[in-house]
This record gives C-alpha cells, sequence and structure tokens, in this order.
C-alpha cells in the first residue's frame, strides 16, 4: 500500500508536470520547481500535512494487512 501510495504521488506530479508543460510551453524542470514553490498565502501546512497524513495512514494499513496475514498463517 506505501509502494502504491507512493507510485500514484509520483504518477499524478508528472501527468500535472506534463499537462503544464503544454499549456505553458516550458521545459519539465522549470515546470517541477513551479508545482513545489508555494505562493504567498498558501496555507504550507495544509498541503504538507495532506501529505504526510495520506503517507502515515498508508503505513497503517500496511501495518494492519501484515499482522492480519501473519495471524492467519499460525
Amino acid at each position: 500500500m506505501t509502494f502504491v501510495y507512493l507510485v500514484m504521488y509520483i504518477g499524478m506530479l508528472v501527468l500535472i508536470s506534463l499537462i503544464d508543460m503544454f499549456i505553458w510551453k516550458q521545459s519539465f524542470f522549470q515546470v517541477i520547481l513551479r508545482l513545489f514553490t508555494l505562493d504567498e498565502g498558501t496555507n504550507e501546512w495544509l498541503i504538507g500535512g495532506t501529505v504526510f497524513i495520506g503517507f502515515i495512514c498508508s503505513i497503517v494499513i500496511d501495518y494492519r494487512l501484515r499482522k492480519n496475514k501473519g495471524q492467519k498463517q499460525v
């Protein structure tokens, strides 16, 4: 599940970058840099917190699945 989270996050980043490259006619690295710079007034904690909470939830789900799988084998 954690692997899927990371793949989805990277996949969405690449997809958004490709769309922005087409719209703004900029290079891939310029678009990536623009995606990671936050404008004034943006709640930075909200963006970082959402990513962090999603990653933590993914780890918890993995732990529960592994724990339940281990109990069924006994």
